[in-house]
């Protein structure tokens, strides 16, 4: 029976999470806009943080239960790392299966070799300094990072105005929604997180006399880190199948900005955040990844089909690579 309701709760947490989320994003940009805030600036900033709002939701209640129980929160990394893995390849690869996508040569010059930068950033502070932790003076590394990327988007894109891809609604239901949102994400960052505890330590520590840390490094790469992903996967998705593709680069790019530097920054400051060596591996496989992802993005300035289903196929084979060294077969 335990199992049974624990099950619930993380399908009832995803839930939450995905519908605070769209909440969120719908209600802040209403906001916005109401004190003539520039759409563009609103997508580069509430639409990106509020796909991010899962991710942060459960590694800060992740940090949260972490420093009640005396502990270092090891399901908040490897939720961003996993979570990072998915928008580049399984999302940003469905979106180019939908169609092509085209990447200006401003994001090439600029977003892209910052989220490579980025992510080289955080397999460095994950395996050469604080051991097996992220620690408060990495995560102000991250934040300052992050303070420095707000920056150059605020600047580079002051006098650019594009329509905004979000419905927007009047400023009582705005108000509203916002307080509904912030409930949602909250409440499910805490069932996600009790969910997914529960699984790994009850679950697959008993079944397959797995570690605990290896259970729960897991489930926070793979169930976890899909399901916080699910806002960013339905909003590429929806944008490329409308033709929208430079939106479904953009949003997956933010996305991970956002998880590498604000959400382990902020979740760092309150708690450490456990590194294993499965998420110090896999801190690296990231850099891999980006690298692909920047070299589809200069060939041609596209992400063609092809190089769609290619990311794909990575994915898949990552998810496989995780399960099958969790059983200790590889």
């Amino acid at each position: 029976m335990p199992t049974v309701i624990h099950l619930l709760m993380l399908i009832i947490g995803f839930v939450f999470l995905i519908k605070g989320a769209d909440y969120f994003i719908v209600s802040s940009a209403s906001i916005a806009r109401k004190f003539n805030v520039s759409p563009l600036i609103i997508g580069l900033t509430l639409v990106a943080f509020g796909t991010s709002l899962p991710e942060l939701a459960v590694s800060f209640a992740a940090s949260i239960s972490a420093k009640m129980n005396g502990t270092t929160a090891d399901i908040a990394m490897g939720n961003v790392i996993g979570s990072n893995v998915a928008n580049i390849t399984l999302i940003l690869g469905l979106s180019a299966l939908m169609m092509p996508i085209a990447v200006q040569k401003s994001m090439n010059k600029r977003e892209l070799p910052f989220v490579l930068v980025i992510s080289i950033l955080i397999a460095l502070l994950a395996n050469l300094f604080s051991s097996d932790q992220i620690v408060w003076w990495e995560a102000l590394i991250l934040l300052a990072f992050f303070g420095y990327y707000m920056h150059l988007m605020f600047k580079s894109h002051r006098n650019q105005e594009e329509d905004l891809e979000v419905h927007l609604v009047d400023m009582k239901r705005a108000i509203i929604l916002l307080f509904i949102g912030i409930g949602g994400v909250s409440l499910g960052g805490w069932l996600v997180t009790e969910g997914a505890e529960f699984i790994a330590i009850e679950i697959l520590v008993s079944a397959f006399s797995m570690g605990v840390s290896k259970a729960t490094t897991l489930v926070g790469l793979s169930v976890v880190a899909l399901g916080t992903s699910l806002p960013e996967l339905v909003t590429s998705v929806m944008a490329a199948k409308k033709g929208e593709n430079e939106i479904a680069l953009g949003n997956v790019l933010g996305s991970n900005v956002f998880n590498t530097l604000f959400i382990v920054g902020l979740s760092g400051l309150v708690v450490p955040l456990g590194i294993n060596a499965d998420v110090k591996l896999d801190s690296i496989i990231l850099i891999g990844i980006t690298l692909l992802v920047v070299i589809f993005s200069m060939t041609k300035q596209s992400i063609s089909k092809k190089e769609g289903l290619i990311l794909l196929m990575v994915y898949i084979a990552y998810i496989v690579f995780i399960i099958l060294r969790a059983l200790g077969i590889i």
